[in-house]
């Protein structure tokens, strides 16, 4: 069939009301898309660890010119601090930074709006252990997600691993295991009860991260030897983005490049051949972290004679969030508009 149009809506999320550049929360967003741009230039001359020390700098440089800067613990509309974010990205030298500051160090057991502080953040390893928050990503539809993420992975699995926790545990963090668990099934309802078992027996960080990495690995095995059981994807109402958690809009329209001010922006969207004619339009709501596009949900009805030509686009739209480039840790909400005839 005949491709007429597609309208992705839009390219970039609108400004927010953000804070000063120095601002740490906002070093830190920035910090993410700094780490991707470096994964995926094989000439690049810097590290992930070279631009993470710029930053953690930086917050050196504002805690000895203003020890009790407000930036230094705001919270943003999840309650999350910087400490929070830095710990929840595995950014041991941005939380060594943090912790020079008595201000950080006294809110160091604090806990945001879902109930997690920077100690659990920490332990969850998300930057390691996302295939075990969200199994069905390890699916042949979701896997289109996974290679920035992975990319990410392998550096930090080259380094070492508990760092940020043992940071924060020497500045007096708080180490409850068992809230920790508790706080991980209720941001991952998706978990697998294999880790659900494991993780009763075992302990946080270790238990995730081993079987996060398993799991993938076994994976990236069945894909190379094409094996016929892998499921093609997630179980049918399976939610991978959590209810409650505040969402932005994306607006407008647009081009493929990022637009300065803007926290997000992606590339033209492929669109697949499809034997199918007729208009389908996509609500997304998709989860970002340390500039990539982790989670997401698919809202609205497909009708039965819909769904195969839904699926292909469905991918594509994977496809597109692949490759969005985002500043900081936010849910927003997109449409995709298809035409064919």
């Amino acid at each position: 069939m005949k491709h007429i149009a597609l309208l992705a809506l839009a390219l970039a999320l609108p400004p927010v009301h953000a804070a000063p550049a120095t601002a740490p929360s906002r070093l830190i967003d920035r910090l993410g898309l700094a780490v991707r741009k470096v994964l995926e230039d094989p000439k690049s001359s810097v590290t992930p660890d070279d631009v993470e020390r710029s930053v953690a700098d930086r917050i050196t440089a504002l805690i000895a010119s203003s020890p009790d800067h407000p930036s230094l613990t705001e919270i943003d509309a999840e309650g999350r601090t910087p400490l929070m974010q830095a710990a929840s990205s595995s950014y041991a030298q941005v939380v060594e930074a943090l912790l020079a500051a008595p201000k950080v160090r006294q809110t160091i057991n604090q806990q945001d709006a879902a109930g997690e502080t920077a100690w659990m953040k920490a332990s969850f390893a998300p930057a390691l252990t996302l295939v075990a928050c969200q199994p069905g990503t390890l699916t042949r539809q979701r896997h289109a997600l996974l290679p920035p993420y992975l990319r990410r992975t392998s550096h930090l699995l080259k380094t070492e691993i508990g760092a940020t926790v043992r940071l924060l545990e020497a500045a007096g963090a708080q180490a409850d295991s068992e809230a920790g668990k508790l706080a991980w099934l209720a941001r991952c309802p998706n978990t697998s009860p294999e880790l659900r078992q494991a993780l009763a027996d075992g302990p946080l960080m270790r238990t995730l991260v081993n079987h996060a990495v398993a799991r993938q690995d076994e994976f990236t095995q069945a894909v190379s030897a094409n094996r016929k059981d892998i499921p093609t994807k997630p179980p049918e109402g399976m939610k991978f983005v959590r209810d409650g958690v505040a969402r932005q809009r994306v607006e407008g329209s647009t081009g493929p490049n990022p637009v300065d001010g803007l926290r997000c922006a992606m590339a033209y969207t492929r669109v697949p051949h499809v034997e199918w004619a007729g208009e389908m339009t996509f609500k997304v709501v998709a989860y970002t972290r340390a500039g990539v596009v982790e989670a997401v949900d698919f809202e609205g009805l497909v009708r039965p004679g819909e769904r195969a030509a839904a699926d292909a686009l469905r991918g594509a739209v994977l496809q597109a969030l692949r490759d969005y480039r985002c500043e900081g840790d936010h849910v927003f909400e997109q449409e995709f508009q298809f035409q064919f005839q």
